[in-house]
């Protein structure tokens, strides 16, 4: 079942040559406007988003090293890493020290394919050049090549960023993103990908939300760029919140790094999701676990704490190696847990008031913990009854005593039934930061 749900569009798409701007980005995003109801956000290439500058479109039609023979060495065709991101063309003999300074391998892992990625980043950029495994690349003994590579790079395209927007009761937004960029490599972007959109399929299926939520996906970077300077400034500050998805299914401890304020209440239910329901996890500041568009979002000028979870580093990172052969799709059911129990706190969270003085008398009510069984449950219930004070809500308390969300709801739920309880400010208790 793990596998039917994210597997398919992993396949279909994580071998193809997504850039910034091109075709197979296109595709991308054309296949999941046919998966969830979104929008598309598209910004010409050299448009400037903040002090961005959206990148050209690249488009591969050829790409090779071969022999003087004709036997092909490296072929962009058999995998998209192995042509520099943003080659120009060129065609031509070539001797060996020439070529030299267009090859990139990596001698610490000598049987991948390193991914040459820069480039993509530099508007400028106009070079080539082949990535191949250190021992291949050890291998080249020929006094002359031959270099055949036929590309488009021009301003001829769009960047596109899928923005699924659902509105909820509140206006207040909170948001989740990842990269569409990447070619050939699975965690790092494929993956995240997929459980954020799987993660949106089931929000669109509840009936009632309290609170606003987007997905935005687009190229790295990039996207938050072009996101920000293009949704009205009325939107941007609804955003309250965000998550950046990054590296998940490539088989490392999950974890998460904080906001820059670290204070946030977003900050607050990530820590408490992970500290009661991911055993072995990881915990880093802001940008130490992987850097990516948070700097953007909870960057200058804007300042929306923003989140990132993700795997702790793994040696596959930015090698072909990050393939499907890799992906634990166990991990991406266990971020999509983990993801929707964070969505659950911020929908269900509300402030209990006690309608009973003194402590509860729990087994006339059948809410009774056995000390001897469970000591810290009934520690945790009698520390509850005392902070139902009618100012905190149920996660307020839960932060406090440092006990799981879910327990202190389902004891209030519990006392609610039986009219010990009364439920106030039962949505937007948020506004109350």
């Amino acid at each position: 079942m793990e596998n039917a749900t994210f597997l398919p569009l992993i396949s279909e798409f994580y071998n193809l040559n997504r850039t910034a701007v091109n075709a197979d980005t296109d595709r991308f995003v054309e296949h999941i406007k046919n998966m969830l109801p979104c929008t598309v956000l598209e910004i010409p290439s050299g448009a400037e988003c903040l002090t961005w500058i959206v990148p050209k479109r690249w488009e591969v039609r050829e790409g090779y090293l071969a022999r003087l023979d004709g036997t092909r060495i490296v072929d962009f065709n058999t995998n998209p890493l192995h042509l520099w991101t943003h080659s120009v063309s060129f065609s031509g003999e070539i001797s060996r020290q020439e070529l030299e300074r267009h090859l990139y391998s990596d001698s610490a892992h000598p049987d991948w394919i390193p991914y040459h990625y820069r480039n993509g980043y530099k508007y400028d950029a106009e070079e080539w050049g082949f990535s191949l495994s250190y021992n291949l690349h050890q291998s080249l003994g020929d006094d002359r090549y031959y270099v055949h590579i036929d590309t488009i790079l021009d301003t001829g395209g769009t960047m596109k960023i899928i923005d699924d927007y659902i509105i909820g009761e509140s206006p207040d937004t909170y948001f989740f993103a990842a990269h569409t960029c990447h070619p050939a490599i699975v965690t790092d972007g494929m993956a995240p990908l997929a459980v954020g959109v799987e993660l949106f399929k089931q929000l669109h299926r509840r009936k009632r939300l309290k609170n606003s939520y987007r997905l935005i996906l687009g190229p790295e970077y990039f996207a938050a760029a072009g996101f920000l300077a293009m949704i009205p400034d009325n939107q941007v500050r609804l955003l309250k919140g965000g998550i950046f998805l990054d590296m998940l299914g490539n088989n490392q401890p999950l974890g998460y790094q904080t906001s820059f304020q670290n204070n946030s209440l977003l900050d607050k239910i990530v820590e408490n999701v992970f500290t009661h329901h991911v055993p072995c996890h990881i915990k880093k500041t802001y940008r130490k676990l992987w850097g990516n568009d948070e700097m953007f979002y909870n960057g200058p000028g804007f300042e929306i704490p923003t989140l990132g979870i993700a795997g702790a580093p793994h040696p596959e990172y930015h090698f072909d190696a990050d393939n499907l052969d890799l992906l634990n799709c166990g991990q991406l059911a266990q971020s999509l847990d983990i993801l929707l129990k964070i969505v659950e706190v911020l929908e269900t969270d509300y402030i209990p008031v006690r309608k009973f003085n003194g402590p509860l008398y729990l087994s006339r009510y059948g809410v009774y913990v056995d000390p001897k069984v469970n000591p810290q449950g009934y520690e945790h219930i009698e520390y509850i009854q005392i902070l139902m004070d009618g100012k905190r809500s149920c996660f307020d308390i839960s932060s406090e005593l440092n006990i799981d969300y879910f327990f202190t709801k389902r004891f209030c739920d519990e006392l609610i039934a039986k009219g010990l309880l009364a439920p106030l400010c039962e949505k937007g208790y948020d506004k109350r930061q």
